[in-house]
């Protein structure tokens, strides 16, 4: 159970986030406080300013001096470490619920006379940026269910050069996610899919397969004609026939909602999903479509990543009220 203080402290924080594109640190959205160390340090250098206080040492007074210059020396380096530097969110694509996305997030210091270094984002993923430069890193974040995921608020710390002062800020990036179904691992064949040809079959032969004939026409070369099957037409009079590659016979397969009746909302979408990424799989190794039904909802019959994307935007985003 939080603190009610710490849900004060959220909601100060969500106001003085705004989601943007693009966030830049600057003087009022950096937060800086000593490290352990840095306690440590501060301990030191007082017991040492007692000292020299009480026993009127100059060479005391003067340690105690420099070690303090040192330790604010110091906090404005931690600070300025971590000041100027920007951030941005780059292109991301979906994943399939449970799976790890992996963000890339931009870290711009072209406006910076000096690099930023020793960064932490979100205590997991260390990086730096050369001054006048632009770096990117790849945070994994877990998603958990389907559909719309904003990104979660990220922190970037620094405790660069000394250690003593823990400069951080905070990060809510402007784009959401679209987190697609689980696919389901053992998912059934489907009704009406078509066989799968296996990975063995040469590819002459899956041809072959598809390949048709037709009559022989002016014009066409003598290594099309069928000759076993040419000998016994002309020995009826009738004229030989050619191989014939169709172009617009391709099979089709609608993949729809109804086939997965006695299964949960989230079950079902989970079983469409497998047999999406099935069916696209066949389209490689044959001449074939597929579409999805959705009630509310249909994508027409096509193939390829757009159109697997397409399908499985759909079934991220729908809801029971579609129904």
């Amino acid at each position: 159970m939080k603190a009610p203080w710490q849900g004060l402290w959220n909601n100060w924080l969500t106001r003085r986030t705004p989601r943007v594109q693009r966030h830049s640190f600057t003087q009022r959205n950096v937060y800086i406080l000593p490290s352990k160390g840095g306690w440590v340090y501060a301990v030191v250098v007082l017991i040492l300013l007692l000292a020299a206080i009480n026993e009127q040492l100059n060479l005391a007074y003067a340690l105690a001096f420099l070690l303090g210059g040192v330790g604010l020396s110091s906090m404005s380096l931690t600070h300025g470490n971590l000041r100027g530097l920007s951030l941005s969110l780059g292109a991301t694509r979906s994943v399939h619920a449970g799976d790890t996305l992996q963000v890339p997030i931009t870290l711009d210091a072209t406006s910076l006379s000096r690099g930023s270094y020793g960064l932490m984002i979100e205590q997991s993923l260390p990086c730096e940026v050369e001054a006048g430069q632009i770096a990117t890193f790849e945070l994994p974040v877990t998603t958990q269910q389907r559909g719309w995921m904003d990104m979660p608020r990220w922190s970037i710390e620094t405790t660069y050069p000394f250690g003593l002062f823990r400069a951080w800020g905070y990060w809510r990036a402007a784009p959401s996610i679209l987190v697609w179904p689980a696919v389901e691992p053992h998912a059934p064949d489907m009704p009406g899919m078509p066989d799968d040809q296996g990975p063995d079959m040469p590819a002459s032969q899956a041809a072959e397969q598809m390949q048709e004939v037709r009559e022989w026409q002016r014009g066409d070369a003598l290594r099309q004609v069928v000759w076993k099957k040419s000998a016994t037409r002309m020995a009826c009079g009738l004229t030989p026939v050619v191989r014939h590659e169709p172009t617009d016979t391709a099979s089709s397969t609608w993949i729809d909602w109804v086939q997965t009746q006695g299964l949960n909302t989230e079950a079902r979408l989970s079983r469409l999903a497998a047999w999406l990424t099935r069916a696209e799989a066949l389209t490689h190794q044959a001449n074939h479509v597929y579409g999805l039904r959705m009630p509310g909802h249909t994508v027409p019959c096509g193939k390829g990543p757009t159109h697997l994307a397409q399908c499985m935007d759909a079934l991220a985003t729908w809801s029971e009220s579609q129904g």
